[in-house]
């Protein structure tokens, strides 16, 4: 970096444009200030037809310009908007199959990936990579070809693309390529800091702390290439660092890591796994009315697109029935369980908590016997599923089921982790401790014993099979009974029968009436 300045004057006194290209590729993430500015000035040197016909300049024109012009290193939303536009346009005009430049290859087409996720078009954007990574094994092997200018980029990319997928599994081995493409040399720290904020971020994010702080280690063994892409560049491990504190409860450092992260709505592209940590924080820590409302201020803050699929759309509907239940909106919050799938597996913490407040102590066993152990059953959920099987088994009087559940409980939970005992009721924790012997740290102890309630200790469900269900719909929509018994070609006596027994499930004694509870209990 030292001798960046002069080797940039001297590529444009000998207008060796070249030379220039791959000084830009090597360091563009590391300039800023009066080092951007003087790139700036440079680039702006290079005469339209050298441009045009090398794009990985254009790009770097884009990023020195907003690197030497923006003085918010945390505002990256103009320069981003920039550079995806130029990305898609650059792309529009490249032929993967026959592009020869594997670093035109990678740079202009993780630009368009990029492009494309903040579309929603998360499909798209994996195709393109696929389709990127295809050329760029036909290519790595010849002579004469360019090299990379940051190895493990674009498997970086679409690891992140795989995260927003909600595909996991496949985003930590791309996470894991980029990781290791990047650290065969220290030019490519933002590629490996990245990588490794991000596997952290996937790994808290699922409720394995020792892998998480793995990756927090090695993220913090890179130097930033700048101030101005720090925080891209390891937001992931900051919320790594808030979910560790949150199963901690720890709110202090917590409260810190959020500080920086946000509260959901600023346009990052990992926003729904801070989107994840903000609600989490709201429910065990904070007002969950108040975040509940905040769910429709990120709702707002997010295009359609991006709210309505992958780790989005599960990560706001997780939130929304959580919330639900800490606010005694069960039946609601049940309607939503079954509108989503209720067997899916990122769903069935909270169903098995419904069963359990409203004494379905058999459903919580099975559910829990189907899922604690389910390869897509998150750990932080499995410590939980655990506990409810648990208190399930004691209030059926049957103390030996109980213990057998808790025994795993050290597989998945170390003496630290406060979370998931602060997420039972006071009297349940009271009767687990008394039955088993559940490890727990002095300072996790402590902060136990000022945690508060999270759930109500009952709820009541109203539950309406699905022929009373269709009936209340079309009462709702102002059929009058034989219209209903019309439409749905049974007789008006059965239209009577099932009207007779929602009443007595919704406690009401007229269709007004019925109505009306139903749509307080979000029935309707």
């Amino acid at each position: 970096m030292a001798d960046l300045p002069e080797a940039v004057d001297r590529a444009a006194e000998e207008r060796d444009w070249a030379a220039l290209e791959a000084l830009c590729d090597r360091h563009i993430l590391a300039v800023e200030g009066e080092l951007a500015a003087r790139l700036l000035f440079v680039l702006s040197q290079v005469p339209n037809e050298e441009l045009r016909a090398r794009p990985r300049l254009m790009i770097s024109w884009v990023t020195a310009y907003h690197a030497a012009n923006q003085s918010d290193a945390g505002e990256l939303r103009p320069y981003l908007r920039q550079y995806m536009e130029l990305g898609t346009r650059l792309a529009a005009t490249m032929d993967i199959a026959r592009e020869s430049s594997l670093a035109t290859l990678v740079t202009v087409g993780t630009a368009a990936m990029i492009a494309l996720r903040a579309q929603g078009a998360f499909t798209e954007a994996e195709d393109l990579g696929q389709r990127l990574t295809t050329r760029a094994a036909q290519l790595s092997p010849l002579p004469g070809v360019d090299a990379v200018p940051r190895p493990g980029w674009l498997a970086m990319q679409r690891g992140l693309t795989r995260s927003l997928m909600d595909d996991f599994p496949a985003a930590v081995d791309l996470y894991r390529q980029a990781y290791e493409y990047a650290t065969v040399e220290p030019a490519t720290t933002a590629t490996a800091l990245n990588a490794s904020a991000n596997l952290a971020m996937i790994f808290g994010h699922l409720g394995h702390p020792a892998l998480a702080r793995q990756w927090l280690d090695r993220m913090r063994g890179f130097a930033s290439p700048s101030r101005r892409v720090r925080f891209l560049l390891t937001v992931g491990g900051t919320i790594a660092e808030g979910w560790d504190a949150l199963d901690r409860y720890d709110e202090a450092s917590l409260a810190g890591r959020l500080e920086f992260a946000g509260d959901g709505t600023r346009q990052l592209e990992v926003w729904p796994f801070v989107a994840a940590l903000v609600s989490a924080h709201g429910l065990y820590l904070g007002d969950p009315a108040t975040t509940l409302a905040h769910l429709g201020t990120l709702r707002l803050s997010h295009s359609p697109a991006l709210i309505d699929q992958g780790t989005a759309a599960r990560v706001l509907r997780r939130a929304h029935v959580e919330l639900l239940i800490a606010t005694g909106q069960a039946t609601r919050a049940l309607r939503m369980i079954k509108e989503a799938d209720g067997q899916a597996s990122w769903l069935t913490l909270p169903a098995a908590r419904l069963r359990l407040l409203n004494g379905e102590y058999e459903a919580v066993r099975a559910i829990a016997s189907r899922t604690s152990w389910h390869e897509t059953t998150s750990r932080r959920d499995a410590r939980q599923m655990l506990f409810l099987r648990a208190i399930a088994a004691l209030h059926m009087g049957d103390k030996d089921e109980a213990r057998r559940s808790l025994a795993p409980i050290s597989r998945v939970r170390t003496p630290d982790e406060v979370l998931s005992l602060a997420s039972l009721s006071p009297a349940d924790r009271e009767d687990l401790f008394r039955l088993a012997d559940i490890p727990l740290a002095d300072e996790a102890a402590r902060r136990l014993a000022q945690a508060r309630p999270v759930y109500p200790e009952r709820v009541h469900l109203v539950e309406l099979t699905n022929r009373e269900q269709v009936v209340l719909a079309e009462l709702d929509a102002g059929l009058t009974v034989a219209e209903v018994a019309r439409k749905l070609v049974v007789s008006v006596n059965t239209v009577r029968t099932q009207m007779k027994s929602f009443y007595r499930k919704l406690g009401a004694t007229s269709r007004e009436d019925a109505l009306m509870r139903a749509y307080e209990l979000g029935v309707l």
